[in-house]
Parts: C-alpha cells; sequence; structure tokens
C-alpha cells in the first residue's frame, strides 16, 4: 500500500496494526518511494549469520563450491 508522507504521520498507529497483520507500506515524499515498513520476518537471517554460515559451508567444503562457470 502507498501512503504519502504527511497521511502516515498521521496515521502511523492504524499503519502499524496493518503491518501486524502482514501488510506492507511504501512512504512516499513528492509522489516517489522513500521508506517502506513491513512485517520482521521471523525466518530473515542477519548479516552476521549469512557470514557465519558462508565459513561453516566453506569449511565443510574445502572451501569449494558446486556452481560451475
Amino acid at each position: 500500500m502507498n501512503i504519502n508522507i504527511d497521511s502516515a504521520k498521521s496515521y502511523f498507529n492504524e499503519m502499524i496494526e496493518e503491518v501486524i497483520k502482514g501488510n506492507e507500506y511504501f512512504i512516499l515524499h513528492h509522489g516517489k518511494p522513500i521508506a517502506r515498513i513491513t512485517p520482521v520476518r521471523e525466518d530473515t537471517l542477519s548479516r552476521a549469520e549469512i557470514i557465519e554460515r558462508l565459513f561453516s559451508y566453506q569449511t565443510l567444503t574445502g572451501g569449494e563450491s558446486s556452481y560451475n562457470h
């Protein structure tokens, strides 16, 4: 859903209730998106977790990848 920045200020509590339900908002400034409010996904990994898994994988495989050029 798109909402301009002035309306977002006025309806912030309602927006948060909708985000809790799984909806997403794009905040617009002069008609252009400047921010997005989305629900937090429980399965999203942090950068640190991604790096840790990458290094663990490289250690297990000896640094080799299954990707063929």
